[in-house]
């Protein structure tokens, strides 16, 4: 299993991807809002754009981690954060 990589959105906050096991990372971070869009029927989301990002959609390559991301959920944080759950197909 890979360590957590850590980045900082363009607004200098951090950003910590976390890999969990099995295809499954956490991403999480300061934010004071946050833009999420849903799929076609409105069954899944379809991308998660933190202030100052980074964008997170369905389908888009993670470099870092050799996959694409097939699944995004909206994890609970306290206010001015973020986490979200990506699962990625490798």
């Amino acid at each position: 299993m890979s360590k957590t990589n850590t980045t900082s959105s363009r607004y200098g906050q951090k950003r910590t991807l976390t890999p969990n096991g099995h295809g499954i990372y956490t991403m999480e971070g300061d934010a004071h809002y946050y833009r999420v869009g849903m799929n076609e029927d409105n069954t899944k989301i379809a991308y998660f754009d933190p202030e100052g990002g980074p964008f997170i959609a369905v389908g888009s390559e993670l470099d870092r981690f050799g996959g694409q991301i097939t699944e995004i959920i909206v994890e609970k944080a306290p206010q001015g954060r973020f986490k979200i759950r990506l699962e990625i197909d490798s």
